[in-house]
């Protein structure tokens, strides 16, 4: 009997498994729109087949709230979205690489919304980059649709910053050379503006993209400037560091882990200042970041390797946020 209930068991994970497997996949063709009827707790897949590199957006339209995952074609999770289209609606935009397949899997948010939706991929070559010379503004206008990019050469290591000043919302983007993401921010800049930092080698190419957010259009300037690495502050593991965030500033630390066994590094801030935390490499290459891990304190969990050194860059959500703060790593 218990082996009988054992083959019936299996036979059916095989029946789920299948059936979650082979769920239809709908080939999208660019520039023509699919429609879809949303059901409470149901799941649209979606194919988009890329014969030239080139920037891919996938939206959808209609009156209900839609979230989307994106998927490369042995269906690891690249980036999702909730509402970044127009009102509720979803919409990925990324670099896509020719003889590429995508999947795109749209559901209703929260697993409860229902309706009529239709979805839209469409794609655009890549655009030729305006040179952006260190510590030179560069003017321009933001148009709803329209995107602005740039390419910075650097002659040293060090940490590469672009940022807008601009009465409008603004959102930056940077890539390597060869167009491979390295981070987008928001509002990490005064009031609305767009403030990213990446750490830079010298004599390496990187491109920024430059756009706004939603239906944002107006004028600004855009710079870029390039500092040392900082010296960080050592930490020790289980001790508290305290200080105050000054706005606009940043506050760099680091940490050896133990000459024996790896694990998982915590790194976090308590207090009441809103707190952003950056994790890198010795070598100063991001690993992750986090804005709000509890409340409005940022928390970093990553595994690390014995006798390694990590670093840490602490700074306000924005930049006119000041306020103290306390810093405290642990292994596990």
């Amino acid at each position: 009997m218990v082996k009988k209930n054992l083959v019936y068991f299996f036979v059916l994970m095989l029946i789920v498994c299948g059936n979650v497997f082979a769920q239809q996949v709908i080939p999208l063709r660019l520039g023509v729109f699919t429609t879809g009827n949303m059901s409470p707790g149901a799941e649209f897949t979606y194919s988009v087949r890329v014969t030239e590199t080139g920037m891919l957006a996938v939206e959808t339209t209609g009156d209900i709230d839609t979230y989307m995952k994106l998927f490369d074609e042995n269906r690891n999770l690249i980036t999702e979205n909730d509402d970044g289209g127009e009102n509720l609606n979803a919409r990925i935009e990324m670099l896509a690489s020719a003889g590429r397949t995508y999947l795109f899997v749209v559901s209703g948010y929260g697993g409860e919304a229902s309706g009529n939706f239709r979805i839209i991929a469409a794609q655009r070559p890549i655009p030729a980059p305006t040179v952006l010379r260190i510590g030179t503004f560069a003017s321009g206008n933001i148009v709803p649709g329209q995107e602005n990019w740039y390419s910075i050469r650097t002659d040293q290591n060090g940490l590469l910053t672009v940022e807008t000043t601009s009465s409008i919302d603004t959102l930056l983007a940077a890539y390597d050379r060869n167009f491979n993401f390295i981070n987008q921010d928001d509002d990490s800049g005064e009031g609305y503006n767009a403030r990213l930092e990446i750490a830079a080698r010298s004599g390496e190419t990187y491109i920024f993209r430059l756009w706004g957010y939603g239906d944002a259009s107006g004028p600004f300037r855009v710079i870029a400037s390039i500092r040392p690495y900082p010296t960080p502050v050592q930490l020790t593991l289980g001790a508290f560091q305290s200080g105050t965030i000054m706005p606009g500033e940043d506050y760099w630390f680091s940490i050896r882990t133990p000459r024996r066994g790896g694990g998982t590094l915590s790194v976090r801030t308590t207090g009441s200042t809103d707190t952003f935390l950056y994790a890198f490499s010795e070598n100063y290459e991001l690993i992750t970041q986090n804005d709000d891990g509890e409340d409005i304190n940022a928390v970093i969990n990553i595994p690390v390797e014995a006798n390694r050194t990590y670093i840490f860059r602490l700074r306000g959500f924005s930049a006119d946020t000041n306020g103290p703060y306390r810093l405290i790593a642990s292994m596990e």
